[in-house]
């Protein structure tokens, strides 16, 4: 089979298996009947448009030329299923799935082992209590795509990375070291273009937030708090917004805005109510 053949036939298994159309993946990429002409094999792409549409699928342009579909979507589904987990803080499940499975002999890609030394690095410091641990995994799984000097095309697995080694460092009483890293993750959170981001990384903003409020840096700490709220919200997502006004009321109560306090509290109870529910069945 040719590398043209192989392309199309590979992306349309891919844009398949995700349940999208091919007006949704062509969209703002190429004209429908382009993408019709690739997925058939009748027309190579070029290398932008090639690239916008891995993005569009969440794989790499790597993972599209030289791995079969099956190893794609067995590697992508593990992640899936890993993530969920990490969504819904089941540290000990992911530590489980960690452990049975033999995944790390089958990740070639350097974004693929930057996202499990993530989840490995979550599972060291919330499961068996081993921070410095954790830190050697995390960074070691940023080294795959980043470096000091890197200046931009940041990821949003990198810039969560990034943030949970601050969020350790703060947890560990390194306070010059975790500011350093909290306020780096949020300004390149901030920085993400929309379509690269994704929402889990508004826990960069929470976990800054509760870093300045332990330092009783409170105003600044609601300020980041609710850019955090107003990131995940232009994003269509709840995701740490309860945190997020947690930490906000926490901080309103500490310079004596009672009120405001208890507004933050109230609404991050509704919002806790709200992300309970899913077609009207009750998760918590």
């Amino acid at each position: 089979m040719s590398v043209q053949e192989c392309l199309g036939d590979k992306i349309k298994q891919i844009r398949k298996s995700k349940k999208m159309t091919q007006k949704m993946l062509a969209q703002g990429v190429c004209s429908q009947s382009v993408l019709s002409r690739i997925e058939n094999n009748l027309e190579i792409p070029n290398v932008s448009v090639l690239q916008q549409l891995c993005v569009r699928l969440a794989i790499t342009m790597d993972q599209l030329m030289y791995t079969n579909f099956s190893q794609i979507l067995e590697v992508q589904q593990f992640f899936v299923t890993l993530n969920k987990l990490l969504i819904h803080k089941k540290y000990h499940e992911m530590d489980q799935m960690l452990d049975e499975t033999e995944i790390l002999d089958r990740l070639y890609l350097d974004t693929d082992l930057q996202l499990y030394f993530y989840h490995l690095g979550i599972v060291e410091y919330f499961v068996k209590n081993r921070p410095e641990t954790a830190i050697q995994g995390l960074r070691h799984g940023l080294s795959y795509t980043y470096s000091e000097n890197k200046k931009d095309h940041f990821s949003s697995i990198e810039v969560q990375i990034i943030g949970f080694i601050g969020r350790i460092y703060a947890d560990t009483n390194r306070f010059l070291q975790a500011e350093k890293r909290l306020e780096r993750s949020v300004k390149l959170a901030v920085e993400l273009p929309i379509e690269q981001s994704t929402f889990e990384v508004t826990k960069v903003f929470y976990h800054y937030a509760r870093f300045l409020c332990a330092q009783m840096q409170y105003e600044k700490s609601i300020a980041v708090a609710i850019q955090g709220v107003k990131w995940s919200l232009d994003r269509l997502s709840y995701y740490y917004i309860e945190d997020l006004l947690h930490v906000a009321s926490q901080a309103h109560e500490k310079i004596g805005n009672i009120d405001k306090s208890q507004w933050m509290r109230k609404t991050a109870d509704s919002i806790k109510t709200l992300t309970n529910y899913e077609n009207g069945v009750d998760l918590s």
